[in-house]
Order: C-alpha cells, then sequence, then structure tokens
C-alpha cells in the first residue's frame, strides 16, 4: 500500500494506517496466497480444531478466562503449542505414570498394594520396636573418669558401659552408636545451655554423660578404631562384642 501521501506522514515515510485500511491490506494479502495455493486456516477453523483435541485429552480444558489448564500438574498455557511441549515433557509423563498407578485395576494396581502393606508392616514393626525401647527398663551399668593426654595435656573423659545382659541382646551385628547432643534439642529449659554425649544399644536405655558445652572434640590426632557412621564414632569408641562392654574416650579443645 502507498501511504506517503496520507494526512500525518512524513514525506518519504510511511504514514499512519487505520483499521480499516489495515484490514482491507491483510484481506489482500489472503487473497494473494490463496491464489498462490496456499492454505490459510480461518479463525474459526482453529477453534474447532482446538475443540477436537480438547476431546481428545482428559487431562487438558479450558478455563472461564479462555486459558488452556492442565488439571493433573496444574499448570496453564496460552496456546495449544505450548500445551503440546508440557505433554511431551517430563513433568506431565511422570505425572501421568503416577496417577495410572493409583488407579490401575490390574496388575499395577496389585504392586500398589502390595507396597502399601509393606509400608504398614514396616510401620508397625517400628511403633512396636519403640514401644519396646520406651518401656524394657534395661540399664546399663556405667563408669565414668576423667582422663588427660600426656602429649597434647588435653583434658577428657573415659567411659566405659556395660551391656552383658543374658537374652538382651536381639540382633548382635548391631553396634552401640554415640551421638553429641545440644541442649537445645531437648524439652527441658534447664538444660538449654548444656551438652551431652548420649550412648544408645537397643534394647538398652540411652545413656547420657553431661560434657562442657564451651569446647569441642578433639579429632584431628586420632586414629580410626572402627568402621562406624561417623568420624567420632570411628575414632573414639571400641565394642567389645564377646565381653558386651562398649568404651568411650574423647578429649576436648
Amino acid at each position: 500500500m502507498d501511504y506517503q501521501n496520507r494526512a500525518g506522514s512524513k514525506k518519504g515515510a510511511g504514514g499512519v494506517a487505520s483499521d480499516a485500511q489495515a484490514d482491507l491490506a491483510r484481506r489482500k494479502q489472503v487473497e494473494d496466497l490463496l491464489k498462490g495455493g496456499e492454505d490459510i486456516p480461518y479463525t474459526f477453523q482453529e477453534t474447532n480444531d482446538q475443540e477436537e483435541k480438547l476431546r481428545k485429552n482428559p487431562y487438558i480444558y479450558k478455563n472461564h478466562s479462555g486459558k488452556l489448564v492442565c488439571k493433573l500438574c496444574n499448570t496453564m498455557h496460552v496456546s495449544w503449542s505450548s500445551v503440546e511441549r508440557h505433554l511431551s515433557g517430563k513433568k506431565h509423563g511422570l505425572n501421568v505414570l503416577r496417577r495410572g498407578n493409583t488407579t490401575s485395576n490390574g496388575n499395577g494396581g496389585s504392586e500398589y498394594s502390595a507396597k502399601n502393606d509393606r509400608d504398614r508392616e514396616f510401620h508397625k514393626e517400628v511403633e512396636t520396636r519403640r514401644s519396646a525401647l520406651q518401656n524394657n527398663g534395661l540399664v546399663p551399668k556405667c563408669s565414668v573418669v576423667s582422663v588427660r593426654d600426656e602429649s597434647t595435656n588435653s583434658e577428657g573423659v573415659a567411659i566405659r558401659v556395660d551391656y552383658d545382659e543374658d537374652g538382651a541382646i536381639a540382633d548382635e551385628s548391631i553396634t552401640p552408636m554415640i551421638r553429641i547432643v545440644s541442649g537445645l534439642e531437648l524439652q527441658e529449659a534447664e538444660k538449654k545451655d548444656r551438652k551431652y554425649l548420649a550412648i544408645a544399644y537397643e534394647p538398652f536405655e540411652i545413656v547420657a554423660i553431661e560434657i562442657p558445652s564451651d569446647r569441642q572434640i578433639k579429632m584431628d590426632k586420632l586414629e580410626t578404631i572402627r568402621d562406624s557412621v561417623d568420624e567420632v564414632n570411628s575414632k573414639s569408641t571400641f565394642w567389645d562384642p564377646v565381653h558386651g562392654k562398649f568404651y568411650v574416650q574423647v578429649f576436648f579443645e
């Protein structure tokens, strides 16, 4: 279109086109494309295509504002091309698999039901053992002495716990463990500024020894005594399964 002689335009530049003129130019462009054999979809045809796609996919629907929503993943899309990218993505695929496992009545449903049964049995066993730990009444004998490292002159404590109780130990493959417990983890308000070395071994009661709250345990020059869950248990404890004795020795900085 020739816009240069229109009112409001500068010489040598295109003028400001009105809505009617823009529509006329667009219609002429469409007619030129149709003459060249191009297939141009109309607006109503695009709407019908979307409605057909919505009917085929049970998870996609159009909300009151015309946006496309995936009710399975709770995502919103402005165009069908965005929906297609979402449907082929990993998030939607995983959600479809999860929903299939929960709603399937075939083999998948049986496996899901079996998993639920195993989980219930596991939690039941946990509650049974927890109840036994709370009411067993087995308090081990514990001895604590103060010690000093001659090479570094560091102060510390040595602990011996006697777990030699006939018939009390159900699983001999489990070994005692220690853990440093801050007073902030305890419910009693008067113990908030204290620190404890706790020793746990099922089915005995937990033994707790108070240690200085303002000092840290030295670990840099200690050798590994046994394989365990962390550095403190590996370097500061020794378990004698034959006599049922557990030894702990720590030094403070």
